[in-house]
C-alpha cells in the first residue's frame, strides 16, 4: 500500500509541476522558438528534478510509512 501511495503521489507531483512549468513559467518568460529549445529542455529537467526532490523530502518528513520501510527488522 505504501508503495502504491508513493507512486501515485509522485505521478501527481510530476503532472502538477509539468503543468506549472509549461503554462506559467514558459508563458511568463515567453521562451518560444528554436533558439530557446535547449532552455526549455534543460529547464524542464531541472524543474522536474527539483519538484521530485521536494516531494521526496516532504513524504519522508510528514509520513510514518517511510520510516517503517527503512527501519531494521528486530
Amino acid at each position: 500500500m505504501a508503495c502504491t501511495c508513493f507512486i501515485v503521489g509522485l505521478m501527481l507531483v510530476l503532472m502538477l509541476s509539468t503543468a506549472v512549468f509549461f503554462f506559467v513559467i514558459l508563458g511568463v518568460l515567453d521562451l518560444r522558438g528554436p533558439d530557446w529549445k535547449w532552455v526549455r529542455i534543460y529547464g524542464a529537467m531541472v524543474w522536474l528534478y527539483a519538484w521530485q526532490y521536494m516531494a521526496y523530502r516532504w513524504m519522508k518528513r510528514h509520513t510514518t510509512w517511510w520510516t517503517e520501510l527503512t527501519e531494521e527488522k528486530k
